[in-house]
This record gives structure tokens, C-alpha cells and sequence, in this order.
């Protein structure tokens, strides 16, 4: 069983309320139950766009020379003669091209349409369907992003706001007043034609329904076993372990990055955000070196293995290693103990370090920590290259299952502390209980980036480097302040044992 059999699903947040889609594109497709769609709305429908629609076949004759004729009395358009079937085929094709060829096109859909469904199965098809605007189609994606609630659960006025949307989305949602002005419009349709009454229409004029986009997030289908707490197939609904306020804030991240950025969070075992410039499942499916970021597991098995975080070694390639290794930032002392080698991420010392200990055993020690092959390690693992490359996921993973136990553990506490120390340098000062461990690839041009904060486990990719700049931070670090001076800003609570 694939994961695009979720293609459609709503996602919903830890707090039980609507968040995403799950979608292959950009577009919101929100698959809708419509046996719980409110039948109100079926004839709200029909009575406005085609009033004679269980009469007639995929094109009305007698709406087209209906509306013809008001058009010309009026002088301009004023009423359609497309049929719902017509519409749904439109929206399907997804031409908006206004000549023969779309409308040819377009009717030979309906007819094939009407051919091989009844009337109601096509009003569940253009409830589906249907472009309802920012990428919204079909009924339920409206009503998630630009409601919050389900179709079920819409009042008299929403439902027509909707109907509204659909003559014209764009047009609508940027004028309050001409939507407004369109909904009493249709109000005083239904009430003459006695759909609805006085009392409803009373109603309608009084009550006051805004819409406010909820900027529904779209997950790939690949995301879906990664981010999932139970999932209902009966009403299409996914019930993620995400934070909501926090997913909000990593899409907020994304989007002002220069450039190609992804972002993982993992709190007690759970994922609570994920998001990547290259679609959610980037950092699930994306596998690369991750340069430095390896140091602190080999630290702690050097440790393991009897060396002290002041054992000495050379800073400089011994001779009998025919290897050369690259150093994102220089030192003066030709000799560095473990600890500072770690704080300054030297990459000699710890080749060095590693091959005196015993390379094989050490890298058997890495696979159980990466829970990769040992065939998938090379010496040049100690510096963070693996053969099949390490998606970001897998490395945030592996550091809380890793450091799990630091406070019980003397030397991955010791490790912690390290890690600290590089986060009060890095940050400034600021976010004094947090950790922090970054790595570089591909002469800079990916830099990865472990943080510790409140409970929470956050890693970091961006890809892609300016012009001349070969700085081993580029304003990467700078940028993940930000992003944390954001996140402690807000007024959901980010709880830390340390603090």
C-alpha cells in the first residue's frame, strides 16, 4: 500500500484542528465525504448556477438562449449558460481560454460526463472539484483554509459565500464589499424563489462571516507515515503530531530564506514540524554528507574507548595517512586536546584521533549509532561522508536517540556540555541552555545544523551559497537565531528542564 492513497487527506494539527492537505502539487485538493456535506447547500447550488439541472442533459439549450437574450437586453454579460456539468468539465481541463477550442473541449467532457455518471454523482464530483481560489479545490479545502471548519459545519451565510466564490474567486476574496454585496444578491434569489424563508433571510442579512485564509500547509504523500498519530479513512482526515504555532513559524523561515531551506523538529519521539523549499518529504527523502555534524558521536566513542577530553593530538595530517583534509577555519596550535577539537570541529584531530583508536572499530561503533550498515561507513565518516548519504531526518533522529540519556551518562553529559559552550559562542550569548553543532559540505554550499532548545530537537539545512562567499557560516547561524527569537517570543510555552 503506497502513501498516495492519502493524496486528498486533511491534515489536522495536535490541537485537533485543521492544518494541511496532503497533495502531490502546490494545489489544496481536500477530498470531501459529501454524504456529510449539508443538503442545503446541494440545493443552493442547483438553484443558482442551473436550476434545471435533473432536467436536462450535459448542455441546456434553454439556459443558453436564456442567457443570451440577458445579455443582450442588459449590454453585457450577465448571466452564464454553462450547466454544472459544463463547469465541473471546465475546471477539470483547467483551460480558462475563452474560444472555440476550450468550449469544444469543454463539451465534450460534459457530454462524457453526464454518459457515465447520474445527476448526483455529479454534484459530488463538482463538490470535489471545483476551483474555489488560492489553490483551493473542491469544497472542503475552501472551507478548511478560508473557515476552519468542515463543509458540515458551515452556517447559511458561509455556504453562500462559497457559491459566491465560484463566479469569480480572485475577484471576490480581494473585495469584502462586491462579495458582501453577492451574497445578498443570492439571498434574495432564494428567498424569491421560496427556497429559503423571511426568518433565514433575516438571517443571512445579519449575520457577519469573514473570511480568513488559514493558509492551508500541502504535505506530500511521502510525509504521511513520518508525521502521522491515527488516521480516520472514513472522513479523509490525518491526525499529525504537529504544533501548529511552531509549523507556522518553520513555514515562515522557509519562505523569507534566500535560499533552499529545510527544517526538522523531533520532541519526545515526535515530529512537530517539518518543512522544506523543496516540498515536506525533502527532508525525509534528501541524502547527503553532513559534514561536521558527525563529530560529537565520534567524541563520545573516543571517550568510550578510554581516550580523556584532554587527550592530545596533532592538528596536522600525519604522514601515514594519505588523506587530505580540508579545514573550514585554521588554528594556530599544532596540537589539540579532544575537547577543543570538538568545540573548534577540527577535522585532523579527529581523523587523527580516530585512526590511533582503531578506524574499524570505530566506524562499527558509528553504524550502530546512525543504525546504518557498517558496508555504508568509510574512514572519511569520521568527517561526516557516508556512501548512501544521511537524510536530515535520519540525523536528527539519531541525535535524540543518542543523547537520550546525556543526564545519566557522564560523557555524552560531557559531549552536551560542549555543545553548549558552542551555542553561547554562535548565539551570542543568548539561548544559554540550548546546544548546537553545524557541519559544512560541498565547499559550503550545504550547511547543516543541530539544536538543542526546550526539549526540542531542531535540524537545519540550506543549500546553496552568494557570490565569493566561502565563509564557513555565510549568515547561516544568524538566520537560525532568528528563527529562535521568534519561537521564545510567542506566547505558547516552550518549556526546558534547564531553564
Amino acid at each position: 500500500m503506497t502513501n498516495e492513497i492519502y493524496n486528498g487527506f486533511a491534515v489536522y494539527c495536535n490541537k485537533r484542528r485543521p492544518f494541511g492537505v496532503i497533495s502531490p502539487n502546490g494545489d489544496r485538493n481536500a477530498i470531501c465525504n459529501t454524504r456529510t456535506v449539508p443538503k442545503r447547500i446541494r440545493k443552493y447550488l442547483i438553484e443558482i448556477e442551473d436550476k434545471r439541472f435533473y432536467e436536462h442533459g450535459a448542455v441546456d439549450i434553454k439556459g443558453i438562449t436564456r442567457a443570451t437574450l440577458a445579455n443582450l437586453k442588459a449590454g453585457k454579460i450577465v448571466q452564464g449558460g454553462s450547466t454544472i456539468t459544463q463547469q465541473l468539465a471546465r475546471n477539470q481541463i483547467r483551460d480558462n481560454r475563452k474560444n472555440i477550442i476550450r468550449k469544444i473541449r469543454e463539451t465534450a467532457l460534459a457530454f462524457n460526463i453526464e454518459r457515465h455518471n447520474n445527476k448526483d454523482e455529479i454534484i459530488d464530483l463538482y463538490l470535489n472539484k471545483v476551483f474555489w481560489g488560492k489553490k483551493n479545490y473542491g469544497i472542503r479545502a475552501a472551507c478548511l483554509d478560508y473557515f476552519k471548519k468542515e463543509p458540515e459545519n458551515l452556517n447559511t451565510k458561509e455556504q453562500l459565500i462559497l457559491l459566491t466564490l465560484l463566479r469569480g474567486p480572485n475577484y471576490y476574496l480581494n473585495n469584502d464589499v462586491v462579495l458582501e454585496k453577492r451574497c445578498n444578491l443570492l439571498s434574495s434569489i432564494l428567498l424569491e424563489r421560496n427556497v429559503i424563508n423571511q426568518r433565514k433571510f433575516s438571517q443571512i442579512k445579519k449575520s457577519e462571516s469573514k473570511i480568513e485564509s488559514n493558509l492551508l500547509e500541502v504535505f506530500r504523500s511521502e510525509t504521511v507515515p513520518f508525521i502521522t498519530k491515527s488516521i480516520n479513512t472514513k472522513q479523509y482526515s490525518i491526525y499529525s503530531t504537529l504544533n501548529v504555532e511552531l509549523q507556522n513559524e518553520v513555514t515562515k523561515f522557509i519562505s523569507n530564506s534566500k535560499y533552499p531551506t529545510s527544517i526538522i523538529g523531533i520532541s519526545n519521539g515526535e515530529i512537530i514540524c517539518v518543512g522544506s523549499s523543496n516540498g515536506s518529504d525533502y527532508p525525509f527523502l534528501y541524502r547527503s554528507n553532513v559534514g561536521s555534524t558527525l563529530k560529537p558521536f565520534i567524541y563520545s566513542i573516543l571517550r568510550q574507548s578510554g581516550y580523556s577530553s584532554s587527550s592530545i593530538f596533532s592538528t596536522t595530517t600525519k604522514n601515514s595517512i594519505d588523506w587530505d583534509i580540508r579545514e573550514a577555519q585554521s588554528v594556530s596550535s599544532e596540537l589539540l586536546s579532544l575537547e577543543d577539537a570538538l568545540f573548534l570541529s577540527n577535522n585532523n584531530t579527529f581523523v587523527n584521533a580516530a585512526y590511533e583508536c582503531g578506524m574499524e572499530e570505530l566506524l562499527s561503533s558509528l553504524s550502530k549509532i546512525l543504525n546504518k550498515p557498517k558496508s555504508n561507513l568509510v574512514p572519511s565518516s569520521v568527517l561526516g561522508a557516508t556512501i548512501d548519504g544521511l537524510t536530515l531526518f535520519e540525523l536528527v533522529k539519531s541525535y535524540e536517540s543518542f543523547f537520550c540519556d546525556y543526564k545519566s551518562n557522564p560523557i555524552k553529559s560531557e559531549c552536551i556540555s560542549i555543545l553548549n559552550k558552542i551555542a553561547v559562542d554562535k548565539f551570542y550569548g543568548e539561548f544559554s541552555n540550548s546546544f548546537l553543532k553545524t557541519g559544512t559540505t560541498n565547499f559550503n554550499k550545504e550547511r547543516f545544523a543541530i539544536v538543542g532548545y526546550a526539549n526540542t530537537l531542531f535540524g537545519f539545512l540550506r543549500q546553496g551559497n552568494e557570490i565569493n562567499d566561502y565563509s564557513k557560516e555565510g549568515g547561516f547561524i544568524s538566520s537560525i537565531l532568528g528563527f529562535l527569537q521568534n519561537i521564545s517570543r510567542k506566547k505558547y510555552k516552550w518549556s526546558s528542564e534547564n531553564e
